[in-house]
């Protein structure tokens, strides 16, 4: 077994996420990408005001290499609608084969 990144990123829209993920995609520092519907989001803003803000949106889940997360952050923050978007990541284990096909779609 491998590890491979999933690499998450909160998006305002469909749109905005489809966009981001091809961004990503051309630039090989993912291998692929889904977009799965957020129907509510809820939280601070602005920070530590108290006020409750929500709305929905989407989840741009990317699958790379744990060692290209720095760069797909910088390349999401040059595009991303919020000043401050989720981009968080967490390790997942995948066999040999899948591994390989990852790694060799990304630069």
């Amino acid at each position: 077994m491998k590890d491979i990144a999933w690499i998450l990123i909160n998006c305002n829209t469909v749109k905005e996420a489809d966009d981001i993920g091809k961004i990503l995609l051309r630039k090989r520092l993912i291998s692929c990408f889904d977009i799965l519907p957020r129907l509510k989001t809820s939280y601070f803003w602005p920070p530590k005001s108290g006020k409750i803000e929500s709305g929905k949106g989407a989840m741009l889940v990317t699958e790379s290499l744990k060692n290209k997360f720095i760069n797909i952050k910088k390349e999401v923050m040059k595009v991303h609608s919020d000043k401050l978007p989720f981009i968080g990541a967490f390790n997942i284990k995948v066999d040999k084969e899948y591994f390989n096909w990852v790694k060799g779609e990304i630069k």
